[in-house]
């Protein structure tokens, strides 16, 4: 048997380039995430230098979206801060628009790009008039004559959106409210305003995010009959504590050609370890300095997305944080190189607040997994099954014995 000094995971000496799906972008594996800056990040000059480290480590690829950011002070901030490093980094020569793939979103809550005459918070269902007056904003704000990749944030219609897989007409496990039920028409309004700004040339490509597998054929097979070209990806929730991607939606997205552009691989960074504080003091110290582990995100906003910090998931946390110890690598690199790893993604979003971060994201797109350490994983997942998501009751899964990220370890 493997003692442990065997057990090792190869490392490359750069990372790699892969089609994305049926573009024409050649993207790394790893894509450069940027939803907290503006709130858990206050200073720009922060995002700018995680952008610096990103670049000068070979990542080509950045999401963002006109919500951003999150946690609180939402909405166009992000894109800004972009496009003044964007401005500052093509005129000083570092970087040409061209070499840089840059992914955006549009959400149906008009938050980041409101309409001067659609305010009151009642959702849109992505009908032309509002999905070239949002495209037009985040033009201006990143400085950009057009956008590699347009994503639609998250469904107009009755779906669960995050926390949980399963479906109650009426928009029940919906954090945000609904504009419609999922029509033939419906999805005809959201495709013919694809097609107007790609006609238009305001956008190369486009994807949906927090999608489903009836969203994803209804949309395909809508493209098939109006003549626009077909979604290229699906950016939805995936992590070894969240693999409901790879049921049925998994499968539609792959017979149309469409890749995976997984957020939430780190689960808001519970599966860095940190969050075992006392146990497992190394991992919060990693960051002592600029990030301590009372101003990271699930101790400043224990609110903002807690699925990631339930108690199951710290349990399974737990495993996979001495799984990574027994390989000799970091349960940072673990997470995302086994998301890397699985087939139905191209390239994988990371999240980061320093630039320590980033390089430790980044150079995890460089490991190759054994396959006996993938098994390994395998085995945690078959033993909690998606502890990030409820399944029946919400309240129940909430109210599962145990500790939860946003409480300190004693």
């Amino acid at each position: 048997s493997e003692t442990m000094s065997e057990k090792t995971v190869p490392r490359r000496e750069s990372l790699r380039k892969v089609r994305f799906g049926t573009s024409d972008m050649m993207v790394t594996e790893v894509c450069g995430g940027t939803m907290t800056w503006g709130s858990f990040n206050d200073k720009e000059d922060d995002a700018h230098d995680q952008l610096d480290k990103l670049w000068s480590l070979g990542v080509n690829f950045l999401d963002t979206a006109e919500l951003y950011p999150v946690g609180w002070n939402y909405g166009a901030t992000t894109e800004r801060w972009i496009g003044n490093w964007l401005k500052k980094r093509t005129e000083d020569g570092t970087l040409k628009r061209q070499d840089i793939y840059i992914a955006t979103k549009i959400n149906p809550s008009h938050i980041g790009s409101e309409h001067p005459e659609r305010k009151g918070g009642t959702p849109h269902g992505y009908d032309s008039e509002i999905m070239h007056w949002s495209c037009d904003q985040s033009l201006k704000r990143m400085g950009c004559e057009y956008i590699d990749l347009f994503q639609i944030h998250w469904p107009s219609r009755d779906v669960p959106i995050m926390s949980t897989p399963t479906f109650m007409p009426g928009g029940d496990n919906r954090f945000a409210k609904f504009h419609d039920t999922g029509e033939v028409e419906d999805f005809e309004r959201t495709v013919s305003s694809i097609k107007e700004l790609i006609d238009a040339e305001k956008i190369k490509h486009w994807g949906v995010s927090n999608e489903n597998a009836f969203g994803i054929t209804m949309l395909c097979m809508t493209c098939l009959k109006l003549g626009c070209p077909l979604p290229v990806s699906c950016q939805n929730d995936f992590s070894i504590l969240n693999q409901t991607y790879e049921e049925d939606t998994y499968e539609a997205a792959y017979r149309f050609g469409m890749v995976g552009l997984p957020y939430g691989a780190l689960c808001g960074g519970v599966l860095t370890g940190k969050y075992f504080e006392n146990s497992k003091p190394e991992y919060a110290q990693k960051d002592a300095d600029e990030r301590p582990i009372d101003k990271c995100r699930h101790r400043v906003s224990s609110s903002f997305q807690p699925r990631y910090g339930a108690t199951l998931a710290m349990q399974a946390t737990k495993e996979v944080v001495e799984l990574a110890e027994e390989w000799n690598i970091t349960p940072t690199e673990l997470s995302l190189a086994w998301a890397i790893g699985r087939v139905c993604n191209a390239s994988v979003i990371i999240g980061t607040t320093t630039v320590r971060q980033v390089e430790e994201c980044v150079g995890a797109a460089l490991l190759d997994l054994p396959d006996a350490l993938k098994k390994a994983v395998d085995k945690i997942h078959e033993k909690y099954r998606n502890p990030c998501v409820f399944y029946a009751d919400k309240e129940v899964w909430q109210g599962i014995e145990g500790r939860r990220a946003e409480e300190p370890e004693l």
